[in-house]
């Protein structure tokens, strides 16, 4: 019984984050058209997702959790072994993720003209490209001479910079070409009373979470030391 539900758990940590990116991926392709005015999808439900690039950036996405993980993971072991294999998976991740954003940047000229566009033909695209790219060296270095409370810190830093890149790239648009922030919002009316309903509800959940965190993080459990640390 544990052997099958550690299989479906392994399942699902690679199929949940490859789907995650063909979605984003076939968000932004442009290939999902929409009305406007009720927001009803006017194109087929399965040829879009289909295509090279959504894929591209699933598998995009399935790295750069596999490197987070590994990253996280060096720290939080007391076993040399152990975090040595963390290292390992952690530098052939960071490898990974490269090669990956190359392919996706390459298959987004055609693929997602918007993202491609965003990605290298903005006053900003070249500096922040430049940014993430110096992040992921960093990171790599760190792990390479086991530093790994930089290298957790750079992976954070790089990884956050794709996000935003992302982000930048695409803004107006929530679903490209057709749907926009501005155009799919909700009245203000709408807005005021969600934003109240968040406030109450973060207030009721970071107690709990900060709880959690103590349990799992606090000193019951002594430092994980980085190699060479006095």
């Amino acid at each position: 019984m544990h052997r099958r539900w550690s299989r479906v758990f392994a399942v699902a940590s690679v199929v949940t984050p490859i789907m995650l990116g063909v979605c984003v991926g076939a968000v932004a392709s442009g290939a999902i058209r929409a009305d406007p005015a009720s927001g009803r999808v006017l194109t087929g439900f399965v040829s879009p997702w289909l295509r090279p690039f959504p894929f591209a950036i699933g598998l995009l996405t399935l790295a750069i959790f596999a490197f987070l993980a590994a990253v996280y993971l060096t720290l939080e072991t007391r076993d040399p072994d152990l975090q040595e294999d963390f290292r390992r998976r952690a530098l052939s991740a960071a490898v990974t993720v490269g090669v990956l954003a190359f392919a996706s940047l390459v298959l987004s000229a055609a693929g997602a003209p918007l993202i491609h566009q965003g990605l290298t033909g903005r006053l900003w695209s070249i500096p922040f490209q430049a940014l993430t790219g110096a992040a992921a060296v960093g990171a790599i270095a760190a792990l390479w001479v086991r530093r790994y409370t930089a290298a957790r810190a750079l992976a954070i830093i790089q990884v956050t910079l794709i996000l935003w890149g992302w982000g930048a790239a695409q803004f107006p648009h929530l679903v490209v070409p057709d749907l926009t922030f501005p155009g799919t919002a909700a009245p203000a009316s709408v807005l005021r009373v969600l934003l109240v309903a968040l406030a109450v509800g973060a207030a009721l959940l970071m107690p709990s979470l900060w709880y959690l965190f103590r349990i799992f993080k606090s000193g019951s459990r002594d430092e994980v030391r980085e190699p060479g640390a006095m």
